[in-house]
């Protein structure tokens, strides 16, 4: 317990489906949609040129956990790797004495599902009911669950968790109303259409929708965050925030454009990353987090 007191934890934290300009900080054009966020780019370094490699789910995140291109892990589409002959970052940090626990996104986190790799796949309530995947109460549960579990195995932790929003289905897109009610919700007339979005009304209606699922997923990140606080682990926790990639309409998801592949990146080191930084200079990738993480962890 005191070897693991002295160890930094990390805690990884991605958003699905989000474009990086629906981040306030990053010059989203419409107001409040992401406090949660903006408060932790304030305590922490933010990139300005940030890529992922994929607009897609499962090969964009095994990029990340193996540090390898697709062509190179194999997992280039939504299928399952049975023989990787390569470690990705759950088995990395396991085998350095880490607890290791994953919320949301399992299957595609890693190369084939279920993985050993993970000592709790925290998708379950204590309660033993599923978490639902756009309920932002439980998200706050799962953090303080993998802390806890942790702590009681007596090492540091590393916590992958993986925020559902604002892939879709979106806020209340369907015939029933959604019980997972954003602390905000926008409407058609107030957002912003991208350039590359005819300025239509249906696209408009959509983008609503769009906007106030990113507000919910900022949502879930704040309960993530209050969980660590609460935890007394926040002073010695290194949180990296991402997204996987951009919003999943066209010309952004599944694409390689611009929009498709700039992520919101941050990184709050505690006692090294300096707050409210921003690095306009560097451009970064996210091919480069995994070694770039085994440095930070020695």
């Amino acid at each position: 317990q005191a070897q693991a007191a002295e160890r930094l934890n990390l805690l990884l934290i991605t958003s699905d489906d989000m474009s990086c300009d629906s981040v306030g900080v990053y010059g989203c054009k419409l107001k409040d949609t992401t406090p949660n966020m903006d408060r932790l780019a304030s305590q922490s370094l933010r990139f300005n040129h940030a890529f992922v490699q994929v607009g897609n789910c499962m090969p964009s995140r095994n990029v990340m956990y193996s540090g390898r291109y697709p062509h190179n892990n194999r997992v280039e589409g939504f299928y399952q790797i049975k023989d990787p002959d390569y470690p990705v970052l759950a088995d990395l940090m396991k085998a350095a004495g880490y607890f290791t626990g994953i919320r949301g996104k399992v299957a595609h986190s890693t190369p084939y599902s279920p993985y050993p790799a993970w000592d709790v796949v925290l998708d379950t309530l204590p309660d033993g009911a599923p978490a639902h995947v756009k309920n932002v109460a439980s998200y706050r549960i799962s953090a303080e669950q993998g802390i806890a579990a942790a702590k009681k195995a007596g090492k540091p932790f590393y916590l992958n968790l993986n925020i559902s929003d604002p892939h879709k289905p979106f806020y209340n897109e369907g015939v029933r109303p959604d019980p997972n009610v954003p602390s905000r919700v926008f409407t058609a007339a107030e957002v912003p259409v991208p350039g590359f979005l005819p300025d239509d009304p249906a696209v408009r209606e959509e983008l609503a929708l769009y906007y106030s699922s990113v507000r919910r997923g900022d949502d879930c990140l704040g309960g993530i965050l209050r969980a660590l606080d609460d935890s007394g682990e926040a002073a010695r926790t290194v949180i990296v925030f991402l997204s996987d990639h951009g919003m999943p309409l066209p010309f952004a998801k599944t694409q390689l454009y611009f929009h498709s592949t700039r992520t919101p990146w941050m990184v709050h080191w505690p006692g090294v990353t300096k707050p409210g930084t921003v690095d306009n200079r560097h451009l970064i990738s996210a091919v480069d987090m995994l070694p770039t993480l085994l440095d930070i962890f020695g």
